[in-house]
């Protein structure tokens, strides 16, 4: 394999807005009776894919890595987005429970303990997607 770099870009203020954006639909959807799991599912995943790369970013922002250290970061980081898509969207739901305070709950503890269940199996769908995006970026380039 020939030694190409990959440089990190910096956090800038478009990151900011995509966060804003991220709050305004969080609320949104807060507001909502609504109790399907697949708009939890997204904005947990959401949330943990944002702090994950604002974490990644502010860490290694502007520096060079080897495409090895590229697919070990990509790797690492995917298992955390996955693993934490599971926590994020249980306390999605959690909160959305606080938030309404229903006699019956818009999400049952049984719903949020069985996408707790789910997060090795999130963790490991991470790591390959997490390759499966740098391995796709070297095959572009």
């Amino acid at each position: 394999m020939p030694h190409y770099l990959f440089t990190f870009p910096r956090l800038d203020y478009r990151f900011r807005l995509v966060v804003i954006g991220y709050g305004l639909v969080l609320l949104l959807w807060m507001s909502l009776e609504d109790t399907h799991t697949e708009p939890v599912v997204v904005l947990g995943v959401a949330l943990s894919l944002l702090v994950s790369l604002r974490t990644l970013l502010r860490r290694l922002g502007g520096q060079e890595v080897s495409i090895r250290q590229l697919l070990l970061i990509l790797a690492f980081s995917g298992g955390l987005v996955g693993v934490g898509a599971s926590i994020s969207t249980a306390l999605l739901m959690f909160f959305k429970n606080a938030w309404h305070a229903h006699l019956f709950l818009d999400f049952p503890p049984g719903i949020m303990l069985a996408i707790l269940e789910r997060a090795p199996a999130w963790g490991l769908a991470g790591v390959l997607i997490g390759i499966g995006i740098g391995l796709s970026w070297l095959a572009a380039r």
